[in-house]
Order: structure tokens, then C-alpha cells, then sequence
């Protein structure tokens, strides 16, 4: 077992970890969340070894880091939950399972055993520069499982690695990386993409304890995650339009969360706060069935199933209607600034200070429209959760 320390001389290290990875060796190595033991996931020799550490049986999974998308698209199906995830939460702390395709050529396959027993497998591409740039130059996955014996918590020291290890263990790694302590972060969460809806297998750093929630921790993830439910109900704007109601205190982050939806429907103009007045209107150059084959949306408009209605809406530009509500205070200055025109299919509604609406308006405008309602509550000075709900009383 050969350690060495991690410095300025990166390029070096890499090279020494992809030499040792090729010659069948078990590698420990720093990732985003906690040390990871990397091993080459189509080398059944290598996976064998990294078993044999793990204690794990075939059929416990153990899911592979990539380098990207199309690395990840060689070896799993997407569907539209995995485009969702992949395209607006990753690189970040997930780890995504998605179906594992059937590759032919024995070189090139994952390890069966690395699979799930329903022949699922998991996926990571982590915000960490040095893993990515070690599996681009790898060429294929590597294992990503945590450095720890099975059953033991993860470990963010390799004095506190080597300290778990009896003997017989340590004979199994052939190369560590020190990378000194890490963060004190928690693994991956676990995100399931292989059925209609979302389900988090695991929870990590992004995830509460709670079905739909996400934690942000800078406003480029909460534009992130801004990104990511705009994305996840874009098509159920073909049928009436999408009012999400953000909850939230002053600052809490409404307008950053806002400029994700921008993103996602390709707005060009920048997205400002409507604070002074009252509402803002964007376009997207893109009608909406453009949109939804740009995220992979399987829509023929054609289809004798789409009404007319639903077909003018798919030929259509997509707006974006961003009302801060703030200083409303009567029904009357709701009907003034147009809050009711232009309820249509292919909309998107965000409107801030939702609290000046009343129980009775948010009942009407369910009639026309599905109301997402969205909480962004301070945990910190930087961190966020955001917590979502579809309307249905």
C-alpha cells in the first residue's frame, strides 16, 4: 500500500491513480462528500478485490462516478426524470439510479455485480474537479462506493481510515491519496429516476427528511433547484397554466429562485425583482413544443389525443409572468395590474408574497390553473431549504 500526499503536483497523482487503477489495484481517493474507493467498473478483478473489502454480496449495489452526461448515457437509460436530475441538480451531491443498459461487448460492460438485483444502476457526477478530471482521463467509470468497512460510518481522515482497518484489509489497497481531513459532509443522497415519480432512496446533504424538499447552499444552487421544478412540471403546462406561490422572508431568495425558471424557458432579458412594480412579463424566444423537445419530452402534436386547444398552445410562445405582491392590498389592485388576464395554458406564473392573496382567490384560481406552492425558509446565512407542495384543498 503506497500513500501519497495530495499537492500543487495534481497532474502527477493523477497519473499515479490511473496507472494503479489499470493494473487491477483498489485506490483511496477524496471526493465531494466523504473518501471514496475507487475501482476500475469494468474490471471484474478489481471489482472482486473492492468486494471483498466491502464484504458486500452481488446484488447490493454500488453505484460508479462519470465524467459527465454522455459518459453516463454509454452505460443507463433516461427517461425524463433522469434528464431532470442530470440537467439541473448535477454535478452535485446525487447519486442517480437509472435503468443499466445491455452492452454487448465484455470490455466495455459495467460489472454485474455492481448492479442492483432489478438491474438498476447508480450514478454519480460530483461537483469535485479532481474526480472529474481523473474518470475523463480514466475513459470509464470508476466505482463510488465510501472508503469504509460495511457497516461502519464513512470516513473524512485516512488516520481515521487506517485506524478502522485490521490488517487483512489494508493488504487489499494498493494506492492512497491524502487529501488531509474533508468536510464533514454527508454522503450522496439517493435519487430513484426510474419510475413516474422521484423517489429519494437515501438521505445526504440536499435532502431534509421530507418527500420535496431540497437544501440550497449558495443562490447558484437555489437557482439550481429554481432550474430543476421548472423542468419537472413544464409539461403539465400544456393543459393550464403553472402558478408557483414562493413563500418566503425578505432576502430568503424568491428572485434568485425565479431566475432558474428564466433559464429553464431560455429568457434572454434578466430576471429582476418586481419589488416596485408589482409584475414583470418575460417571453421565451422558443415556442413551447420546441421547449419540451428540448428536454426530451415525447410530444406529437399531431396525435389525435391533443385537443385543439392543447395544439395552439404547443405552437405558441411560453411566457413568464413574475408578480411580487407586496404591496397589494385589495382585490381591486389584484384586477388592476391584470393578475387574472391571460390564464392560459403555457404560462408560467411566479408570484412572491403569495400571503396577500386570500383563501377564497387561491380556490378560484385552482379552477384555472395548478398551483405548486414553494417555501424557502433561512437555515443560514447561506443555506436554504426549499420545500414544495401541489395545491389541493
Amino acid at each position: 500500500m503506497r500513500i501519497i500526499k495530495l499537492n500543487n503536483q495534481k497532474q502527477s497523482q493523477i497519473e499515479e491513480t490511473i496507472t494503479t487503477l489499470k493494473s487491477n489495484g483498489l485506490v483511496v481517493f477524496p471526493t465531494d462528500t466523504v473518501y471514496g474507493l475507487l475501482a476500475d467498473a469494468r474490471n471484474s478483478s478489481a471489482v472482486s478485490k473492492l468486494l471483498s473489502f466491502k464484504e458486500r454480496k452481488p446484488g447490493q449495489a454500488i453505484s460508479v462516478f462519470v465524467a459527465n452526461k454522455k459518459m453516463a448515457q454509454k452505460y443507463v437509460e433516461f427517461n425524463q426524470n433522469t434528464e431532470n436530475v442530470v440537467n439541473n441538480l448535477l454535478p452535485g451531491p446525487f447519486t442517480v439510479i437509472a435503468k443499466a443498459k445491455k452492452i454487448k461487448s465484455q470490455k466495455e460492460k459495467i460489472d454485474s455485480r455492481l448492479l442492483a438485483e432489478n438491474g438498476t444502476l447508480g450514478f454519480r457526477i460530483p461537483n469535485y474537479p479532481l474526480i472529474l478530471e481523473l474518470v475523463e482521463k480514466y475513459g470509464c467509470p470508476l466505482t463510488a462506493t465510501s472508503a469504509n468497512l460495511s457497516g461502519k460510518p464513512p470516513h473524512y481522515s485516512i488516520q481515521s481510515f487506517l485506524k478502522s482497518l485490521p490488517t487483512k484489509k489494508r493488504e487489499l489497497i494498493d494506492l492512497i491519496v491524502d487529501a488531509g481531513k474533508l468536510p464533514p459532509n454527508k454522503p450522496s443522497t439517493v435519487i430513484d429516476t426510474t419510475t413516474g415519480q422521484l423517489k429519494t432512496l437515501r438521505i445526504g446533504d440536499l435532502l431534509p427528511k421530507k418527500p420535496n424538499s431540497l437544501i440550497s447552499k449558495s443562490e447558484a444552487e437555489t437557482k439550481q433547484l429554481g432550474r430543476f421544478l421548472a423542468t419537472k412540471f413544464l409539461k403539465n403546462c400544456l393543459s393550464k397554466p403553472i402558478v408557483f406561490l414562493l413563500k418566503g422572508e425578505l432576502g430568503a431568495g424568491k428572485t434568485i429562485f425565479t431566475k432558474g425558471f428564466g433559464e429553464t424557458l431560455k429568457i434572454k432579458e434578466e430576471i429582476i425583482s418586481p419589488t416596485f412594480v408589482i409584475s414583470y412579463e418575460y417571453k421565451s424566444p422558443f415556442p413551447f413544443q420546441k421547449l419540451l423537445k428540448m428536454y426530451n419530452f415525447d410530444i406529437d402534436n399531431t396525435d389525435q389525443n391533443i385537443s385543439k386547444n392543447k395544439q395552439v398552445c404547443l405552437k405558441k410562445g411560453v411566457k413568464l409572468l413574475h408578480f411580487d405582491l407586496y404591496r397589494i392590498e385589495s382585490l381591486e389592485e389584484l384586477s388592476e395590474i391584470g393578475f387574472f388576464d391571460n390564464l392560459t395554458c403555457g404560462n408560467f406564473y411566479v408570484v412572491e408574497w403569495p400571503e396577500r392573496l386570500s383563501a377564497e382567490i387561491i380556490d378560484k384560481l385552482k379552477n384555472f390553473a395548478e398551483i405548486i406552492i414553494v417555501n424557502i425558509k433561512y437555515l443560514s446565512s447561506t443555506q436554504r431549504e426549499i420545500e414544495w407542495s401541489i395545491y389541493a384543498k
